[in-house]
């Protein structure tokens, strides 16, 4: 998989958490296969992945455009692009509040984010 150089800070709820997203672009037999890793600033001994493979992920992920997936969210058509601190946020708050804790020691894959953005509202993916 192609990693981040570096993983990115976000702090929202007075929580610091580190994340990138990761994904392959010269995989084609796994292609859409790509993942988010999570790890909570103040407990770097946990490391959280989450994988997709229903979610067909941007190719300029650096680039911040209306680039994405087309998909619809609770009824509205709108443009999921992982790579976007607004979509992490909500996989970090679903998975820390449903999946695990961030006390947690160790590394946890979590293999069906694809059932993660359902559970957020996020169906009929293009």
């Amino acid at each position: 998989m192609k990693n981040r150089v570096k993983l990115r800070m976000m702090m929202f709820n007075e929580e610091k958490w580190l994340w990138s997203y990761n994904y392959n672009d010269m995989d084609f037999i796994n292609y859409p296969h790509s993942y988010y890793l999570f790890v909570p600033d103040d407990n770097r001994k946990l490391k959280v992945r989450v994988f997709f493979t229903r979610y067909a992920p941007n190719m300029n992920l650096d680039t911040y455009l209306d680039e994405g997936t087309i998909c619809f969210h609770n009824g509205k058509r709108v443009v999921l692009n992982l790579c976007r601190p607004f979509f992490a946020r909500q996989i970090i708050e679903y998975v820390f509040n449903n999946l695990c804790s961030r006390t947690d020691i160790g590394e946890i894959n979590i293999n069906d984010g694809d059932s993660i953005l359902e559970n957020l509202g996020y169906t009929d993916f293009y």
